[in-house]
């Protein structure tokens, strides 16, 4: 984690809310959600499969699933204009396939998706995919921007980069597709970096080395992180910021040492909880947050995660949904009734809900 600076703010999102219309009802994937990034920072996205992490990635560079769609929200992009100006643009209010998204998407913004094998065209070579993404946003030769892909190609750690540029994605290995992956994601210098689970499908081996890569990518071009995940280590050790997810929604957000060392909503400190510990020698089972999330179309009122919660206030959780605010204090920003409760509601939290 790098130490903290003082950086220009790139992208503001505010109450994002990206629905999915279907037979059955309205999905709301994404029920609400404010953050921000600065220049140069890290930012980690944490919760459980299903609490829409990826959909606020997609919903950023306007890529979503039919019929999905930015119901409601800002979504604020600062680019550089013609004249070398700021501006500030809402990428919600653009359509997907408007001239603007398609400036913004890969050239100023890029994607890392969760599953490169299934993200690489197979009837495409590598570089073939990498040299018509450069070809779009750059005005160059079909040799130059070969010469840029396998340059992007050895930068990232691939040996024989001439070679690799006209091989299929199902000629590389797992940690090499990632990283052909990087590769493309990086081939228009990006300001941000979407990286929606990069590590997901390695070997613990291959996950350090290509976040390693990550790091050493980011102090050289300078461009901010957004990294989506359920892995709470890879946060710890990668993000300068932090927003835990549950149900579309945030439950708690601040800097990762006040949020790892202090959590203040239940959720966060189960998931905490949850993490196997090397001190102590004792051989027991890992605690774990009771139940699962609910279906979508089966959402509680109130709190979302009344019903799992060991700190549930009957009358008050189950009928209300808390604000999020900001915490006094502190930088951190929590949804919940233990520190923002209803007038004239007193409560303590359980000796379960409390932080180690």
């Amino acid at each position: 984690m790098t130490e903290a600076v003082k950086r220009e703010n790139l992208l503001t999102v505010n109450d994002l809310k990206t629905y999915f219309p279907t037979d059955e009802g309205v999905v709301k994937a994404v029920d609400g959600i404010s953050f921000k990034i600065d220049e140069g920072a890290t930012l980690g996205v944490v919760g459980e499969s299903g609490c829409g992490k990826s959909t606020v990635g997609r919903s950023i560079l306007q890529i979503l699933d039919k019929p999905g769609g930015v119901e409601d929200g800002e979504i604020l992009w600062r680019t550089d204009s013609l004249d070398g100006t700021s501006m500030v643009v809402d990428v919600a209010r653009q359509r997907p396939n408007s001239k603007t998204m398609r400036s913004i998407r890969g050239q100023d913004i890029a994607l890392i998706f969760q599953e490169p094998m299934t993200s690489f065209s197979p009837v495409h070579t590598i570089g073939n995919q990498m040299m018509e993404m450069i070809r779009l946003h750059r005005d160059v030769s079909k040799a130059e921007a070969k010469d840029r892909s396998i340059e992007l190609l050895q930068s990232v750690g691939i040996p024989n980069p001439a070679q690799r540029v006209d091989e299929y994605s199902f000629q590389l290995s797992g940690g090499l597709r990632q990283r052909a992956m990087i590769a493309m994601a990086l081939s228009c210098d990006p300001k941000l970096l979407i990286a929606d689970e990069p590590t997901t499908a390695l070997d613990v081996t291959t996950q350090a080395q290509i976040l390693d890569l990550l790091r050493q990518l980011q102090e050289q071009n300078g461009m901010a992180i957004m990294l989506i995940t359920h892995n709470l280590g890879v946060i710890a050790e990668m993000a300068d910021d932090i927003v835990v997810m549950y149900l579309g929604r945030a439950v708690e957000s601040g800097p990762v040492d006040e949020v790892f060392h202090n959590p203040q909503h239940p959720y966060t400190r189960g998931l905490l909880r949850s993490i196997p510990s090397i001190y102590g020698s004792d051989i027991k089972r890992l605690p774990s947050i009771t139940g699962t999330i609910p279906h979508p179309f089966n959402r509680p009122a109130g709190c979302t995660f009344s019903p799992r919660c060991p700190d549930f206030i009957e009358g008050t959780c189950d009928s209300n949904e808390p604000a999020f605010k900001s915490m006094d204090g502190t930088s951190q920003m929590v949804s919940c009734f233990l520190h923002h409760p209803p007038q004239g509601v007193e409560v303590t939290a359980t000796e379960e809900g409390t932080s180690d």
